[in-house]
């Protein structure tokens, strides 16, 4: 459609999965007025681990927006460490036939680019702008009011909520929030992190630790023995950890600074502390809302992975599976309202959950085991001595690499071998 029947989409949050939308929506739907609104100026910080892997690499390629990634750090390896000191190694970034290549991005920097290229494919991007509510209207539509930079009220075929695991449009459109069951904490922090022998710059390093499971850390490295630094842990057990011992996050994300110490590495000048809840996928958190024009994308729709706590490619690709919906409907001539536009949000949630629910289910399934360090150590042996089972698990960790009956027997099959050799 065009001119004045031209669809009005509004995208909130101008993080990486608003990004993304806003930018395949115009390449989907050529003549769609879309307006993306943050209620922060760029370029801004935000709590994240900063690790891109190859899926979210893979969505930016598909939106032409390589060159993007440029500027960033690319680790060669991944390394994971579990209980009893065994760690494993995966050396990229081509392993078993599977391109492992990822960057570390730091929000501040990747999320301007991002923005900077929405309004570059022809979106309107207002800064310094909130998401305040909406109201049913005429049509079908939703009237939004806005406040900040440009306060106002307008009126949008549709309301694309990618404003995060806090989000607005989420609570605006009554979407329960996941639950503590459901939800981690994070707390990140840069600093420089060295080691004398171990080629910290060129890894990407997850630790889970012996003494705090399910507490995780990782050191993603950057330029000039730069790192972000991190622990992440289920809410719950940090309730219980705060109850029984008296820690709190600052104090379990010390105790693994302790524990790289500990393993030879050196930590200094940690700065820029932060923390950040993360809803993950095993919340099955509802992206549409029946009889509203609205759609969850990203973090609001809590679609973290529950091993990883990795985030940003699971809103790209919503993103852009839904602006392929969408540019279905407008090519059908099919009006943007009513049953029309229901089935083509319905149809991409169905998409997205089937895309993706095995790989999100096989993750969960993982994290709780590696809450128990008798199963964090049989894991991290298998994948040690195996490096189809690593780079399937780096996969699992920063793409949607399922393993399935098949490949859990065979990583079972890994984890025994060593114990019959004795």
């Amino acid at each position: 459609m065009t001119g004045d029947n031209a669809p009005r989409v509004l995208v909130v949050g101008g993080g990486p999965a608003g990004a993304a939308t806003a930018i395949a929506l115009r390449r989907e739907v050529p003549g769609a007025h879309v307006t993306l609104v943050d209620k922060a100026t760029f370029p801004r910080d935000k709590t994240c681990g900063d690790g891109l892997g190859p899926g979210a690499r893979r969505v930016l390629d598909g939106l032409g927006l390589t060159e993007l990634l440029k500027p960033f750090h690319m680790p060669m390896s991944v390394a994971i460490s579990g209980p009893g000191g065994v760690e494993a190694l995966a050396r990229g970034p081509l392993m078993e036939g599977r391109d492992l290549a990822g960057y570390v991005t730091p929000r501040l920097a990747l999320d301007d680019l991002l923005l900077n290229a929405a309004r570059d494919a022809g979106a309107e991007v207002r800064e310094g702008v909130a998401f305040e509510g909406l109201t049913p209207a005429d049509g079908g539509r939703e009237r939004v009011a806005l406040s900040g930079a440009s306060a106002s009220e307008e009126t949008f075929d549709l309301v694309v909520g990618a404003d995060g695991a806090y989000s607005t449009v989420r609570r605006a459109i009554g979407v329960e929030r996941p639950s503590m069951r459901h939800t981690h904490i994070a707390m990140r922090a840069y600093g420089r992190v060295t080691h004398p022998d171990k080629p910290v710059s060129d890894t990407l390093r997850f630790d889970f630790l012996e003494s705090l499971l399910p507490v995780y850390g990782w050191v993603f490295p950057l330029p000039d023995d730069g790192a972000n630094i991190g622990v992440g842990l289920p809410v719950n057990h940090l309730k219980r950890q705060t109850a029984r011992h008296g820690r709190k996050l600052r104090d379990l994300f010390d105790l693994y600074v302790e524990d790289l110490e500990r393993r030879g590495f050196s930590v200094s000048g940690v700065e820029r502390v932060a923390t950040h809840q993360l809803p993950h996928a095993a919340a099955r958190t509802p992206m549409t809302a029946p009889g509203r024009a609205a759609v969850l994308v990203g973090d609001a729709a809590a679609t973290i992975n529950p091993l990883s706590g990795e985030g940003i490619f699971y809103g790209m690709a919503a993103g852009v599976q839904l602006a392929e919906h969408l540019g279905e409907l407008d090519r059908s001539g099919v009006a943007w309202t009513g049953a029309g536009l229901a089935g083509a949000l319905a149809g991409f949630e169905q998409a997205h959950r089937r895309r993706f629910a095995r790989h999100f289910r096989e993750c969960y399934l993982a994290q709780q085991l590696m809450r128990s360090k008798t199963w964090a150590g049989i894991a991290t042996r298998a994948v040690a001595s195996s490096d189809e089972a690593m780079a399937h698990v780096a996969l699992m960790l920063f793409d949607e690499q399922s393993a399935g009956s098949r490949g859990l027997l065979r990583l079972a099959a890994h984890s025994v071998r060593p114990l019959l050799r004795h």
